[in-house]
């Protein structure tokens, strides 16, 4: 072989050796970039009660007043029959008897209005108590400079996830 022949020789092996694939390797790992955690909010209800004090009235025993119109008819005949004499004194008799039932019965009314009674009853009523519970976890991940989102159910133990076959592996 003579030198010009090995010149070229030369000379094509580096120009070939220019147009090597200069393809980069497929890449072996995707980089998490960003993990947020997903929550939801949850109330959970429960009872407060406490006492509260209650005055009623009290349904009278009585309710027509007879004990008030009958004392108070007797009080009034008593009292009519001192006054006057003759006939005078069964008017007078009569007219005491009328006012004293009429009185009697407003007494009586008057009275049983003021009975009362004071009692401590319990009142309850719902609240609720809100909590943030998590949910799943929002995770970013890029390969080869393209950012991809997907929501896993817990949050990942590495900073990356495996490619295999041309597919990231999630964790499961």
């Amino acid at each position: 072989m003579n030198m010009k022949s090995i010149a070229i020789a030369t000379a094509v092996v580096a120009v070939l050796a220019g147009c090597k694939d200069k393809t980069p390797p497929a890449p072996t790992q995707a980089n998490i970039t960003l993990v947020e955690a997903v929550t939801e909010t949850v109330k959970k209800p429960h009872q407060v009660c406490k006492d509260v004090v209650v005055t009623e009235q009290v349904t009278p025993a009585d309710d027509n007043k007879i004990i008030g119109t009958v004392g108070g008819a007797a009080a009034g005949a008593a009292l009519g029959n001192q006054i006057g004499g003759g006939s005078g004194k069964v008017i007078a008799t009569a007219a005491g008897t009328i006012a004293g039932a009429l009185t009697g019965r407003k007494i009586q009314e008057n009275v049983q209005k003021g009975d009362v009674v004071t009692t401590t009853k319990k009142q309850c009523h719902t609240e609720y108590t809100t909590s943030d519970k998590v949910v799943g976890y929002d995770v970013t991940y890029e390969v080869s400079g393209a950012p991809t989102t997907v929501r896993l159910a817990s949050k990942p133990a590495t900073k990356t996830f495996p490619i295999q076959d041309g597919n990231v592996v999630l964790p499961q």
